[in-house]
């Protein structure tokens, strides 16, 4: 190995060994706002009332756990474009 070779992985080397503290200050305060953004936007109970119907596949089902548990049954379609607001 000749000595500019040397040299510059030597250079490399320290280049790697050395964190400057402001940029794993800055790092943990990203990581930290990140994780307190997330706890923040999560749903509410309220929020998540949505899950507690009782999805089916199909209309057979719906309708026997609509007679089964004397609730009514919502039918709802769409043609596989819901983002586009087509129902």
């Amino acid at each position: 190995m000749n000595i500019i070779t040397n040299r510059v992985t030597w250079v490399f080397v320290a280049l790697a060994a050395w964190t400057p503290p402001c940029w794993a200050q800055a790092t943990e305060d990203f990581a930290a706002r990140v994780d307190r953004l997330i706890r923040e936007r999560q749903p509410t109970v309220a929020e998540k009332r949505f899950d507690e119907i009782g999805w089916t596949r199909d209309i057979r089902t719906a309708l026997r756990f609509a007679k089964t548990n004397r609730r009514p049954t919502f039918l709802f379609t769409h043609d596989g474009h819901m983002a586009i607001g087509r129902c």
